[in-house]
């Protein structure tokens, strides 16, 4: 894989800095998973992700947009100007997403207590998903990762707190949305102290009409991609019941603490650089950094995905309830597929938003994503049960990659680094042939410690060879400082 220079420019030291923030906050979104599942009971804690599901939905579909529209109309030097648009959008469309979840309560569709604790969040992540994008778009990763850590460990405490001294999902649903609301202060803080110390900018209507030109797509293309991603688990819930949903969304949840959270850390970090080398024409530098995205993201993708393969029972029964773990297995290969491809979807989705091609295509993907899955989940839940919603939801992640590469132009395609892919690919498979081997060979004890060491040091070795996250460069100064002690 061809070297980039300059860990400033391609945004090497922010990727590092949002990988380790991100790992960090999903240390603490697994113990609460494996909290959570031991603090209730599946009834109540598949009630949580149902009222979660229904707020993400809703947040997508009315205020999400907004985050999006931001960054891809943000310039540095109507930096606070644009802030100013972000926030007062978002606090104005977080009115319609209130009404939506009262309206979901009223048609007998979300239990009226449910429905409070769903609408406390949304307003919770409008705060959080503001104050974090404007430090983004400012390249102010220090305080992204501040904001993130503390989001995650004060929700895993306070609802903690919330499961054992009230024992309801509506107590559990409103203390997340305050571990989302309090992450979010310290930005707000900064900004105080900055763009807003003489008070606080308000936009002008050009920028608000920019916003809202750019981003109309995305209102229904978010709102049609949180529905394909949450589906699942509502139709899920349709033919049986809220208990059947806690083991199916604990395991999607897991997945997406070690896939997708670190996925968007590279997205964070890479993406936010290829733009600005975008704005300054710098198409070579842009290419090399999307490179040097994909062969990231595609890491994540390998390793994660053999790591659940093989020590997938390992895995999930430490974390996990012990009742979950049998569906848990079940379902692990579904959803493995459908996380795996959710990756590179996000990957090419940043051609999209941040590099300006066409929120259009996103749109149409977002829309033939969702239909596909809702369909896939009616045709095989009912037969299928867990295993037909993880598949229904592979599906719909697969439709949306397929049309995302097929659509873009070619001059705007995202680069392949097709060697290192192989590579990959190769290095993959066969750590899966070996590791589900190993247990036969050697008993399950030592197969589990022999495949956690060969994962590290394989996957170790291609980071530090290649770079990944800026490991190598961060090795080799720590190792020239060791040597001159």
């Amino acid at each position: 894989m061809a070297h980039t220079s300059g860990k400033t420019q391609s945004g090497e030291s922010d990727v590092l800095v949002y990988l380790l923030c991100r790992v960090a906050a999903a240390i603490f979104n697994i113990v609460a998973v494996a909290l959570f599942t031991r603090l209730s009971d599946a009834h109540l804690y598949g009630e949580y992700l149902i009222g979660f599901s229904i707020c993400f939905i809703v947040y997508s579909l009315t205020v999400q947009w907004a985050v999006f529209a931001h960054f891809g109309t943000y310039t540095q030097e109507a930096a606070d100007r644009f802030a100013g648009s972000l926030l007062v959008i978002s606090a104005v469309m977080t009115v319609p997403a209130v009404l939506v979840i009262a309206l979901l309560a009223a048609l007998g569709t979300l239990e009226i207590h449910i429905a409070w604790g769903s609408a406390f969040l949304a307003v919770c992540f409008t705060a959080y998903f503001a104050s974090t994008e404007i430090a983004r778009a400012r390249l102010r990763p220090g305080l992204v990762a501040i904001a993130t850590i503390l989001r995650s460990a004060l929700s895993m405490v306070l609802g903690c707190i919330a499961l054992v001294m009230f024992d309801s999902p509506t107590a559990l649903l409103m203390a997340i949305g305050i571990g989302y609301a309090l992450g979010a202060i310290p930005i707000f803080v900064y900004l105080r102290r900055t763009s807003w110390a003489s008070g606080f900018i308000w936009p002008l209507k050009s920028d608000v009409l920019g916003m809202l030109r750019y981003g109309w797509p995305l209102i229904f293309a978010f709102g049609a991609s949180a529905g394909a991603m949450n589906i699942d688990r509502i139709v899920l819930e349709h033919y049986t019941n809220a208990a059947s949903v806690a083991p199916y969304g604990a395991v999607m949840d897991l997945m997406k603490q070690t896939f997708l959270v670190l996925a968007e850390a590279i997205s964070a970090g890479y993406i936010a650089h290829a733009r600005r080398h975008m704005l300054n024409a710098d198409e070579h530098e842009v290419g090399q950094v999307l490179r040097r995205s994909f062969v990231s993201q595609l890491f994540i993708v390998v390793f994660g995905t053999v790591s659940f393969i093989v020590l997938g029972r390992l895995v999930f029964g430490i974390i996990l309830a012990p009742s979950y773990v049998d569906t848990a297995l079940e379902i692990m290969p579904f959803l493995l597929i459908g996380n795996a491809i959710l990756i590179m979807r996000a990957h090419y989705f940043g051609q999209i938003i941040y590099l300006g091609a066409s929120s259009m295509l996103e749109l149409v993907a977002s829309v033939l994503m969702v239909v596909s899955a809702v369909a896939a989940a009616f045709a095989l839940v009912p037969d299928m049960g867990p295993k037909g919603a993880a598949f229904a939801f592979a599906i719909g992640q697969a439709v949306a990659l397929l049309i995302l590469i097929i659509g873009a132009p070619k001059a705007s395609r995202m680069p392949i680094d097709w060697v290192s892919a192989g590579m990959l690919l190769a290095v993959g498979f066969s750590l899966t042939v070996i590791g589900l081997e190993l247990p036969l060979l050697i008993g399950t004890v030592w197969a589990n410690v022999t495949n956690i060491l060969l994962i590290g040091v394989v996957s170790a070795f291609f980071a530090l060879r290649w770079n990944i996250f800026n490991i190598g460069e961060v090795a080799g100064k720590l190792i020239g400082k060791l040597s001159k002690a």
